[in-house]
């Protein structure tokens, strides 16, 4: 049987004709996934990332190698793909095959391989991870900490809502959701993603060079957790406070002051 492929042909436009087909193959709408490959293979980001993680599988059954994995699962969601059941359809797709360099044509790993996949690192492992995480930001960012003389963290959390039976989902009063609640840090003058301790980031750059914190004003009020921020190092902590009536007065006080002796 004969396959037809539908065309349409539209003459609303004079200077040429104009014609539609379905004939155009497998196409992608995530090129933007391509520089940023080019960015992570510079740097060696998610190859170094992936060599933190131990792979328990044993060789004689594996089918996809671990790195491929790991860029599978990373340019999925940095893509908008975060629910690892994409993955079924995604895995055809020529545009993660070339991120994750994956011969084109070879399918990716499927969702029960990257669910087990994602859920096999050791806990020494994720330590592992995140002080790799930490030397990439040192590694990349370092000299422009040193040229402003101060490690800058901007620190909040986000609401990311769950649905149905995903593992370590909360309830939030707050939020009135179930939900994942991660607390991000961020470096306010490079803009790269953190970590949640403040001293080995500080004392890798440069002795010299003090931390500073910008908690939320949620942090004035509650316990912080030892660790988060070590008070031998040259940490200052400058949480946010609600706003209010009075606090607007007296700033608009200051200021006038301020004003006036200028």
């Amino acid at each position: 049987m004969t396959t037809c492929i539908p065309q349409l042909t539209f003459s609303f436009y004079r200077h040429q004709p104009i014609r539609a087909d379905f004939s155009g193959g497998q196409i992608t709408s995530d090129a933007g996934l391509l520089p940023l490959r080019a960015f992570d293979q510079r740097h060696h980001l998610t190859r170094d990332w992936a060599s933190c993680l131990s792979d328990l599988r044993q060789d004689d059954r594996v089918r996809h190698a671990a790195l491929a994995l790991f860029r599978q699962r990373i340019y999925q969601i940095v893509a908008g793909y975060e629910d690892a059941n994409d993955a079924d359809r995604l895995r055809h797709d020529p545009l993660l095959q070339i991120v994750a360099d994956q011969k084109l044509g070879e399918a990716l790993g499927s969702q029960p391989t990257l669910s087990r996949w994602e859920n096999s690192p050791l806990a020494r492992d994720l330590v592992r991870l995140n002080d790799a995480r930490l030397q990439i930001f040192i590694r990349l960012c370092g000299e422009q900490v040193r040229r402003k003389r101060e490690i800058l963290l901007d620190i909040d959390s986000t609401d990311d809502p769950t649905h149905g039976q995903q593992q370590l989902s909360f309830f939030n009063g707050a939020y009135d959701q179930h939900m994942y609640h991660p607390m991000l840090v961020f470096e306010r003058h490079t803009w790269p993603g953190a970590r949640r301790r403040s001293k080995p980031c500080a004392h890798a750059c440069s002795k010299s060079v003090p931390a500073c914190a910008r908690p939320p004003a949620a942090f004035a009020s509650i316990w912080l957790p030892g660790g988060l921020f070590n008070p031998c190092s040259a940490t200052s902590l400058w949480p946010s406070t609600p706003a209010n009536q009075l606090r607007f007065t007296q700033l608009a006080h200051r200021q006038q002051s301020r004003r006036s002796v200028v």
